[in-house]
């Protein structure tokens, strides 16, 4: 089996699989990032993703026009991101629960409308879609080895690392995010200094809705060609684990989201092996055993860091004590 797995990493079949698996978890994350930064962490992910998958595979089919089905949803996740500021900054509903109920949502109408307007139940897969084209770059395309690399690759994928640079100069390099991190960090400061905390915690849920609509949008209309019930399968989960495990960081977002989506790629290639004695309710648990482990690691650290805090202050204090 490990010499099948080392095939297939050497003609980097592994590597595209990756690409497929790292891009939903990676474009929900960032969106996760944006609303956790502002003080408003946004656990309905999963939810958010569902209904975007099934929007934009439901308009792109009806219209024939991916563009149409990417655009509606994008609309749909930002509509629902929206609504989950209404309720949570407008009528003070606790945002977790706010959370839990659109991802609630999104597995129930998801499920209604499917049959409702198709008539089908366990999954929706129209002919002749018209899916989110993949970028193939000239010249590269016809290089070996190159061309598995840097070439054929959907065009979300590439939106999703350019999203990346995007998330880092708004957070980083602009004054609208320095805005995002004083709401986040100190809003009642923020709002002294004049700064809107509603307005900043909208637009930060707006961004969240644009992030994870392209990711549900990406999975019904590019990582396959149908929508199925619950396909997200945990991904909205596993994104708010990125969002820990990268330290609230796009760069370290990314990095832990390419763990994430090894991860699955990996448990994908094992299933494929001819032979394989390994059981495939253990291969399917690799994620989430990840995601357990990042968990882990992630606490440990934080503990370590206050730990650390605790000593410096603690110091600092019995050097004041000695002057």
């Amino acid at each position: 089996m490990l010499s099948a797995l080392w095939s297939q990493i050497i003609d980097l079949s592994l590597f595209v699989i990756l690409l497929r698996f790292t891009t939903p978890i990676l474009l929900s994350a960032l969106g996760g990032l944006i609303a956790d930064v502002a003080g408003v962490i946004n656990i309905g992910l999963e939810g958010l993703m569902l209904i975007s998958a099934f929007s934009a595979i439901a308009v792109g089919s009806v219209t024939d026009s991916w563009v149409l089905g990417l655009v509606a949803g994008v609309a749909s996740s930002m509509l629902v991101c929206y609504g989950m500021g209404f309720f949570s900054l407008k009528l003070k509903v606790d945002m977790i629960i706010t959370g839990f109920a659109v991802n609630i949502l999104g597995s129930g109408l998801t499920i209604f409308l499917m049959n409702k307007i198709f008539g089908v139940t366990g999954n929706y897969s129209p002919s002749g879609l018209h899916n989110i084209p993949v970028v193939r770059i000239p010249f590269i395309d016809t290089i070996p080895f190159l061309n598995k690399l840097l070439s054929g690759h959907s065009l979300m994928t590439w939106i999703a690392f350019l999203s990346v640079l995007l998330c880092v100069f708004i957070l980083y390099k602009t004054p609208y995010g320095v805005h995002l991190r004083s709401v986040g960090e100190a809003p009642q400061a923020a709002k002294s200094l004049g700064i809107s905390v509603n307005r900043i915690q909208y637009s930060a849920l707006a961004w969240s809705g644009l992030f994870t609509g392209l990711a549900g949008a990406y999975l019904s209309m590019g990582m396959t060609s149908m929508f199925v019930k619950d396909m997200t399968a945990g991904t909205g989960f596993l994104a708010l684990a990125v969002v820990l495990l990268g330290n609230r960081n796009p760069v370290g977002i990314l990095f832990g989201s390419l763990i994430f989506g090894l991860a699955s790629a990996i448990a994908t290639v094992v299933q494929t092996i001819p032979g394989s004695k390994v059981p495939s309710q253990f291969i399917q648990m690799i994620p989430y055993l990840v995601t357990i482990a990042a968990l882990v690691f992630f606490a440990i650290r934080k503990k370590k860091k206050l730990n650390d805090a605790l000593r410096a202050q603690a110091e600092g204090a019995v050097k004041i004590a000695a002057a």
